[in-house]
């Protein structure tokens, strides 16, 4: 499949040796061309998406026991996961100001995980370059209508969901996946135009003028991680966090109509990180990437040594 490119900064490139410790736990959320994948389900050909905002092929996997380390972040309650050697796409700003603005923000850098300070801003893609085609929509309708009505399909379960738009019910299990921890979420739809993405944000939550502050809870962390991206692409700042609760995990992505402290550029979201703890020994998955190497992973953008 030929890459998506879109302009993107060009800093200069460490060389890449992948190590194979390098890498993540199961579990941890990929971007990719089919949607958002747990690293242990990505396969040699898949194409992610990488700081420079195109879609590149993984030209191979590995998996093997490392030590980690957790990456936390303002947007990423619960933190990433990753080997202490796992390079991250930052800059370093000293200040954030009242106003969300951050002062004094360097050049971008890769930054291991274990040099990473609360001087630090993580980045997160809110440009995904060139659209990718949306699949199989009914000819003739109106596109900000059916995405609203899309959102409100998954925000409902059974009879009350198919109920919205009878005709939608078997795409939206193609696309979407089923309720609970089965859903998914299409990479495609976070390159569609901005009146669509807000529609469909809109019916997941009921949107409605007075509405200040939003939250959405899923069993699926894939979901999660794609709508935390969506969130951020129309200038929302999002967290994300699990919780626990008796016989009811779940993810949660909270929001506010304004506000937030953020910082937009270069096509990301700049994120304060907040602090990096020890993580386990464990299984961790490898993946090479072709070009620069980096990928986007629970939503925050990194590469290999």
């Amino acid at each position: 499949m030929a890459n998506h490119a879109h302009p993107g900064p060009t800093p200069r490139e460490p060389a890449s040796t992948p190590s194979p410790t390098e890498g993540f736990p199961a579990g941890t959320m990929i971007l990719t061309l089919r949607g958002i994948v747990p690293v242990e389900d990505i396969a040699t050909g898949d194409e992610v998406f990488t700081h420079q905002r195109q879609w590149h092929p993984v030209t191979s996997t590995g998996q093997k026991d490392a030590d980690t380390v957790r990456v936390h972040c303002a947007s990423l309650i619960t933190g990433l996961t990753v080997t202490a050697g796992r390079l991250f796409y930052a800059r370093t700003s000293p200040v954030l100001l009242a106003g969300g603005e951050a002062d004094g923000m360097s050049t971008a850098r890769w930054t291991t995980a274990a040099d990473l300070t609360d001087q630090h801003r993580l980045a997160s893609p809110i440009d995904f370059g060139a659209a990718l085609p949306i699949p199989g929509l009914p000819a003739g309708a109106d596109q900000a209508e059916l995405f609203r009505a899309v959102g409100t399909m998954i925000r409902l379960k059974g009879a009350a969901a198919a109920a919205v738009r009878p005709d939608l019910v078997d795409w939206l299990t193609e696309h979407f996946g089923e309720y609970g921890a089965g859903r998914r979420f299409p990479a495609w739809a976070l390159t569609m135009p901005q009146e669509l993405r807000r529609a469909l944000l809109d019916g997941l939550v009921n949107d409605t003028p007075h509405r200040q502050q939003f939250a959405v809870r899923m069993a699926s962390k894939p979901f999660i991680v794609g709508l935390r991206l969506l969130v951020c692409s129309l200038g929302l700042a999002g967290g994300m966090t699990y919780q626990k609760k008796p016989y009811n995990d779940g993810w949660l992505l909270s929001w506010k109509r304004e506000g937030g402290r953020r910082r937009d550029y270069d096509g990301h979201r700049w994120h304060r990180a907040q602090r990096v703890e020890h993580g386990p020994r464990t299984e961790v998955f490898t993946l090479h990437v072709a070009g620069s190497g980096s990928l986007v992973a629970d939503g925050i953008t990194t590469r290999s040594l």
